[in-house]
């Protein structure tokens, strides 16, 4: 297999199994803004896949690699969603794009310490819950100029209501946005999706103002200091 380094293409990586994952998390990240971007840190052994959520969230994605890599790059999440899905663990990434283009500040590595924990089914409990709601109050807002904005008020006062532990029911929707927790069902119970089953563990846990939420299948972050965002769909 080829070391870990740069090619024409882009940089390339060597992972320990398929770009797989890489893929689910960069097409689900593209599925309402197909310009979205990814920002991928390796350091040793790890690759780190970033991207932004519409919850003011991030989503992260840890993949091993089989040859230690140091870089960090900004990628479309269209190109390396193509590019994981075609070529196995040997992974050429798209051109990278210029770094000032991507605007998130990314989280603390270490420092983190545990602040609770739940199951997916709580996860997708409230996800259902939250969006039931946002449907009733958004569908009793008058039509005008002023829509948008109220309707955006109620989005951000759901979203940044506690969902446990200091930490905002924003982190929730992401995950399940994501597919890192199955999406409700439509009673508001947990579904049959591709995300973690309805016992798996959901860790939270704090670093300074910085708050995630961690499944099996990847990590949702933000700020705590930050607005969290609008709920789309």
């Amino acid at each position: 297999m080829p070391p870990a380094g740069d090619e024409p293409g882009g940089t390339v990586l060597t992972l320990v199994s398929s770009a797989d994952d890489l893929a689910v998390l960069a097409e689900r990240a593209a599925r309402h803004q197909a310009t979205c971007l990814v920002r991928l840190v390796a350091a040793g052994g790890v690759v780190a896949a970033f991207v932004p959520t519409p919850f003011g969230c991030l989503g992260l994605r840890a993949v091993r690699l089989r040859v230690p890599a140091e870089t960090d790059v900004v990628v479309e999440a269209v190109g390396l969603a193509a590019r994981a899905r075609t070529g196995g663990a040997v992974l050429t990434l798209p051109p990278a794009l210029p770094p000032l283009l991507w605007t998130h500040q990314l989280p603390p590595r270490s420092g983190w310490t545990v602040a609770g924990t739940l199951t997916a089914a709580d996860v997708a409990a409230r996800v259902a819950a939250d969006t039931e709601e946002f449907r009733r109050r958004a569908a009793q807002v008058d039509v005008g100029r002023a829509a948008a904005s109220a309707v955006e008020a109620v989005a951000r006062e759901l979203w940044s209501r506690p969902l446990a532990a200091d930490h905002a029911a924003g982190l929730a929707h992401a995950a399940v946005y994501l597919g890192f927790v199955a999406e409700p069902g439509p009673a508001g119970s947990p579904g049959g999706g591709p995300g973690s089953a309805t016992e798996e563990p959901v860790t939270l846990r704090s670093a300074g103002l910085w708050r995630r939420l961690d499944t099996p299948l990847g990590v949702t972050l933000a700020r705590a200091s930050e607005p969290l965002g609008l709920l789309v769909g």
